[in-house]
């Protein structure tokens, strides 16, 4: 006797290969998602311990300098510096006084220098402050410094930008529009940051030194 086709079993059957396809291809798109790692967005470089900073050698006519390398790991491999997303934060102290002697630096890994603010350089009693900070400078700050007059008139920060209000020891955040200049740099490797001392005096130190960057894709 003739067997009679099943059209039904056919039918059945490509159902079932297609499911299973799409179950197959949704696994394979699952464990890619798994396996994609996240790029970071920004990373943070810290130091907490003190270095001391040397005296100038005044034989030789050359600063004393404390450098504290911060190295950014793989995480900023094929990234560089997001300027819009950059802050240095750094401690100075001296129960001396006399922290107007000290010029802080960065260091890029490329070699790029920055100078930054030490405010105690801009106040008239700049000798007699035994601390600075933790002073955190950016770009991405309305904030400027304010330098009191004890002596009214006039009392407060005499000089005309309401936003200029960080006073001494200068604790907290303030415009530093030079750090700009990093934009760009290669994020990963080895940063310094330096504390140059123009001073005699022996017991400088540079405290906590902190340093934050937003990252982008390298151009190609």
């Amino acid at each position: 006797m003739k067997r009679r086709s099943r059209p039904w079993l056919i039918g059945v059957l490509a159902l079932v290969v297609s499911v299973t396809v799409g179950l197959a291809s949704g696994g394979v798109a699952d464990a890619k998602k798994r396996g994609k790692k996240k790029s970071a967005k920004s990373v943070t470089v810290s130091k907490t311990t003190p270095t001391a900073i040397p005296a100038f050698d005044a034989v030789n006519a050359v600063a004393g300098v404390a450098s504290v390398p911060l190295t950014v790991g793989k995480k900023a491999k094929g990234k560089v510096v997001n300027a819009n997303s950059f802050s240095v934060t750094y401690q100075l102290s001296d129960p001396a006084g006399s922290l107007v002697d000290i010029d802080p630096k960065l260091v890029a890994p490329n070699g790029r220098a920055v100078y930054l603010d030490n405010p105690s350089q801009f106040f008239g009693g700049g000798d007699t402050l035994t601390v600075v900070g933790p002073l955190t400078t950016t770009p991405n700050a309305e904030t400027g410094y304010c330098f009191p007059d004890p002596s009214p008139p006039p009392a407060g920060c005499p000089d005309g930008d309401p936003a200029n209000t960080l006073a001494p020891p200068f604790a907290g955040t303030a415009r530093d529009f030079d750090l700009y200049n990093f934009g760009g740099a290669p994020a990963k490797g080895r940063w310094v940051f330096k504390a140059l001392n123009f001073g005699t005096a022996t017991t400088h130190v540079l405290g906590s030194v902190s340093v934050r960057m937003g990252l982008i894709t390298a151009p190609k």
